[in-house]
């Protein structure tokens, strides 16, 4: 509950988050103008727009194949840069 929190707060606060990934990989940058905090469903494309961003900083494609991105999904690469991600939306929040 507490991370749906930080994340529909950090939406109604944030214009854009940049997604890292760990040394060695790509980056990213989430756009969020068009979400509203206040709609559980913008707090769910949020979450789903920072897990992409990490798959794709950690090498994923959109036309990657399903097995591809699960295995990506497991890496460590993907796990440290959802972490980031989404420690940066609470950053952005507490800053504002």
């Amino acid at each position: 509950m507490l991370k749906i929190f930080a994340i529909s707060a950090a939406l109604a606060m944030v214009a854009g988050s940049a997604v890292a990934a760990p040394a060695g990989f790509g980056s990213s940058v989430i756009r969020v103008a068009d979400l509203n905090a206040g709609r559980p469903a913008d707090v769910e494309r949020l979450q789903k727009r920072l897990e992409t961003a990490s798959l794709a900083a950690c090498g994923a494609q959109e036309a990657s194949a399903r097995m591809v991105k699960q295995a990506i999904a497991r890496s460590d690469c993907y796990k440290e840069t959802l972490a980031q991600a989404s420690a940066q939306v609470r950053t952005g929040l507490a800053i504002r």
